[in-house]
């Protein structure tokens, strides 16, 4: 085991040093980085030229195929957000859903057990905070003098890895290459080609017009369901909070009465018994 663990303790020094290599020291390293980005722009020349010679090849029937679903999908998005799609269905679903929320017969149930719950350890808490101290100084103050009653008082390397070098080109490549190339050549043939150009054109229109009511009945339900789903949080809460803060306040007064009663007493215990212990500890024995 403690060889597999220095192993690995090695791997990841080794991976350390690797990421502070300088690529850039105007020597070797930056000569081998410079010839890792050539390589990557002669890949991204010939993806790009290749997917070029691909859109130019497309035919009208290509771009009719595209320009619908293109425009079903302009037109559906379109309706989806339209005025009538989704900002309609939010509105009319969140004012639907505030109501019921408001209705919910927990809500006010639900908020005065928490209110009652958390007033009360609040209460509790700041009582006991309130009595502890000034219960515990004088407390602490009466057994130091009680002790003392008791019993009286007292007193570099220049040779360039070929591994850096390595790691320097394949650093220049992967920091150039173009994942996108052969696909901006795609577009780029595409838009070059007249009779795809011209397919596209002829279906991107009507696909616009079926899609947009499809997507706008869509939207209307999503942002219903959305709507309402909010509006039925905001009337829950509503409610929720009024009566939890009335149970709050009601429970906060008794649980700081019962707290403060518990803070003096334990004050006073435990100052009593440290100041008597301090004052043992001054006495002349």
């Amino acid at each position: 085991m403690a060889t597999a663990s220095r192993r690995l303790w090695l791997l990841l020094v080794v991976a350390l040093l690797a990421g502070c290599l300088d690529c850039f020291d105007d020597g070797a390293l930056q000569e081998s980085y410079r010839t890792g980005q050539e390589r990557a722009r002669e890949v991204n020349e010939r993806e790009h030229a290749r997917g070029y010679e691909e859109g130019m090849a497309l035919t009208f029937e290509d771009g009719w195929s595209d320009g619908d679903a293109a425009g079903y999908e302009a037109g559906y998005l379109a309706g989806y957000y339209g005025e009538l799609g989704y900002p309609l269905g939010a509105s009319k679903g969140h004012a639907s859903g505030v109501f019921d929320g408001e209705l919910d017969p927990g809500a006010c149930h639900s908020g005065t057990d928490a209110g009652h719950f958390d007033g009360s350890n609040a209460g509790r808490d700041a009582g006991f905070d309130d009595a502890y101290q000034p219960s515990y100084d004088e407390a602490y103050g009466l057994g130091y003098d009680d002790a003392l009653a008791d019993c009286g008082f007292r007193q570099a390397n220049t040779r360039v890895d070929p591994g850096d070098m390595q790691t320097c080109e394949s650093r220049g490549y992967r920091r150039t290459i173009d994942d996108h190339a052969a696909r901006a050549g795609l577009e780029a043939g595409k838009t070059d080609n007249p009779e795809y150009q011209a397919g596209f054109e002829d279906a991107y229109a009507p696909a616009f017009d079926l899609g947009f009511p499809h997507g706008e009945s869509d939207g209307f339900g999503d942002g219903f369901d959305d709507g309402y789903s909010a509006g039925y949080l905001e009337g829950y809460d509503a409610v929720f909070t009024f009566c939890y803060s009335r149970a709050y306040e009601d429970a906060f007064a008794s649980g700081y009465v019962l707290g403060w009663d518990r803070g003096r007493d334990d004050g006073w215990s435990e100052g009593y018994g440290e100041g008597y212990h301090a004052g043992r500890n001054a006495c002349d024995w």
